[in-house]
């Protein structure tokens, strides 16, 4: 695989965002906090992969738990990085997530919340702390630092949207495609405005859980265990709560790149992800598909068709990249380009059935 020179850390602000960001957020504020510490944690092998788990501690104190998912038989330079959902952990359905890249020969990063019991979760400077991490573990394991594969469910999809936005400030890194999955409160919570919903909310709910009885039986037996049970993993998890409810994603989205290339999956029945409210945001960018299925609920992530569907973009952006590596370097819109004349799974479908 390709050999990558190491970069200094410093911003770069020379290219072209929807619009263009000066509000001060964390998008233009300079966070240096590199890789400083890694311990084992465990290893394990399947037929496919190489597992390790590691803490990986940051500069400022911030410890993480990251997973790596190392394809034995690597097919490109590109590897995915993700974070867990909420209430999550690299278990279950995430880890599920990550064996079917690792088939492809692609490598996954997939990063926890932050680990200190005495900080509070802060959006940005978390977006910031994946950025770093992952590219402390594709400059380890010689993948390509610059161009990045981003993948989320849930909190993980406002973290993925958050490193788009924030990855060209960072040695002018670029996210190549994303993969968003129900993403959460663009605007935030309004409680005069949103609190009327809460009965809605726990009936969709209720009603997309049944989801789980059309799983197969060893995806039944696996994804219970993508709930992080640890009462720290909770807390951890639940600290996070006021950042990602203040709307901080909703403003990152509005400032990536103009040429951002992804799929976003929503649910119109998921109060959390509130769909609708995110329709004008992605309206802007010409390379963001948008699938808005009618019904369901936040737990509809977990259904059958939501990952069968994700699997068809992992594959579809794969063929690409393995059959020509070259288009990397030619960016976004050129890769949104080859695979869409390829592939049908990145399309439109404002409602889907």
């Amino acid at each position: 695989m390709t050999a990558h020179m190491e970069m200094s850390c410093a911003s770069n602000d020379d290219f072209a965002t929807m619009p263009r960001d000066e509000s001060g957020d964390f998008l233009l504020q300079e966070f240096v906090n590199p890789v400083t510490k890694t311990e084992t944690l465990y290893e394990d092998e399947t037929r496919r992969a190489h597992i390790l788990k590691e803490r990986v501690e940051m500069g400022n104190g911030t410890y993480y738990e990251v997973t790596s998912t190392l394809a034995k038989e690597r097919t490109i330079d590109l590897g995915i990085t993700a974070t867990a959902a909420w209430l999550t952990h690299d278990r279950g359905l995430n880890q599920d997530r990550a064996l079917r890249a690792a088939r492809l020969g692609i490598d996954t990063v997939f990063i926890s919340p932050q680990q200190n019991l005495d900080r509070r979760g802060h959006f940005g400077k978390s977006v910031c702390n994946i950025i770093e991490i992952s590219d402390y573990m594709h400059r380890r394991h010689d993948r390509d630092p610059d161009n990045l594969w981003v993948d989320g469910i849930s909190r993980g999809s406002m973290h993925a949207l958050g490193v788009t936005a924030k990855a060209p400030f960072v040695d002018d890194k670029k996210v190549l495609v994303g993969d968003y999955t129900v993403p959460c409160f663009p605007e935030g919570i309004d409680l005069k405005r949103d609190l009327v919903q809460l009965p809605e909310l726990v009936l969709n709910e209720f009603s997309a859980s049944t989801a789980f009885l059309k799983l197969p039986f060893n995806a039944v037996t696996s994804y219970p265990r993508t709930i992080a049970f640890s009462p720290k993993m909770q807390f951890q998890q639940l600290k996070e709560v006021p950042t990602l409810l203040s709307g901080a994603v909703g403003n990152a989205a509005r400032h990536m790149p103009s040429d951002t290339f992804g799929h976003v999956t929503n649910y119109l029945g998921d109060i959390m992800g509130q769909g609708r409210r995110w329709e004008p945001i992605f309206a802007e960018y010409d390379n963001i598909t948008v699938e808005n299925f009618k019904g369901g609920g936040h737990l509809s992530l977990a259904a059958p068709r939501c990952q069968e569907k994700w699997e068809d973009r992992l594959k579809a952006v794969h063929e690409v990249i393995e059959s020509d590596p070259r288009i990397v370097q030619l960016g976004s819109s050129a890769l949104c380009e080859a695979v869409r004349s390829t592939s049908n799974t990145f399309r439109h479908r404002p409602i889907a059935a």
